[in-house]
């Protein structure tokens, strides 16, 4: 069956309407996609590709009925699969100008691989941090970009070591830091801070690391570490801030602390949010 060819009379889309409501932010989001992405590193070389999930939107003027969705995708395509700041900001200008919107907003979910060394027997192997980009583009200049990273760490009671005879529990905690930049004109933005420094002070903040491999010398060695450096919720989100806070890198933060209880069903956590302007994404 060959394609039937199609002539378009109308286009509904730039239809008037006159509801007088403007939309801030319409596209599409969960599109699945694989990118090769760069800038996460302190390897400014190193580039991974992964699976990504990815939201693309712009913002619709009150007297304009709708938007062009496949032109997002379109938009997309034309990064031919690689993703970095500058990347990011070229693709923010394509779904403005494609749309003929004010302002236009994506966002990027994805795992990233990085080696982690078993202390002991060195043993290397991947272990993946949860990482997020989000940025929108406001009157074709003002730009706001996000970055976010998930960091699994252990912790130990510091009162359960404190009242036993002997042990301690632990549990897995996971501290998730989001730095937000502002620019007032797109022209100036640049990014000097990158998630894999980010992931580094979480870990070194924690009473121990994650490993993906652990051997039995490894196992002895992270345990008695965790038990030297006992960490309540409320130590761990204030070790973060207190780097954070002094990082001039950053216009605003948060720190969320969340720890998986292993001696209780719920979870214990922590927020500390900073910086020299609020968070407004």
């Amino acid at each position: 069956m060959s394609p039937e060819t199609m002539t378009i009379t109308r286009d509904v889309q730039t239809d008037i309407d006159d509801r007088r409501v403007a939309i801030r932010e319409v596209g599409i989001s969960d599109l699945k996609t694989l990118m090769t992405v760069s800038g996460i590193e302190l390897d400014e070389t190193a580039e991974q590709t992964v699976s990504m999930t990815a939201s693309l939107g712009a913002s619709l003027r009150e007297e304009i009925k709708g938007i062009h969705m496949s032109r997002l995708v379109e938009d997309l395509l034309e990064a031919e699969g690689r993703l970095d700041f500058r990347g990011i900001l070229n693709l923010l200008l394509r779904l403005r100008d494609h749309q003929g919107s004010d302002d236009s907003v994506l966002s990027f979910a994805f795992d990233y691989f990085l080696d982690r060394q078993a202390p002991v027997s060195g043993r290397i192997a991947k272990q993946a941090y949860s990482c997020r980009y989000e940025a929108r583009l406001k009157d074709g200049k003002e730009l706001t970009f996000v970055q976010s990273v998930e960091v699994p760490v252990t912790t130990l009671c510091p009162c359960s070591k404190e009242i036993s005879s002997y042990g301690a529990h632990n549990q897995r905690g996971y501290v998730d830091v989001r730095l937000e930049h502002h620019f007032a004109d797109i022209g100036e933005a640049d990014v000097k801070i990158c998630l894999e420094e980010v992931i580094e002070q979480v870990e070194a903040s924690a009473s121990a690391p994650l490993y993906p491999i652990l051997k039995r010398v490894d196992e002895r060695f992270v345990t008695m570490q965790a038990y030297d450096e006992p960490r309540f919720v409320e130590d761990m989100v204030r070790n973060v801030s207190m780097k954070l806070r002094e990082d001039v890198r950053v216009d605003a933060w948060q720190v969320k602390v969340t720890n998986h209880e292993s001696i209780h069903q719920h979870n214990a956590y922590a927020v500390v949010r900073g910086g020299s302007s609020a968070l407004r994404f």
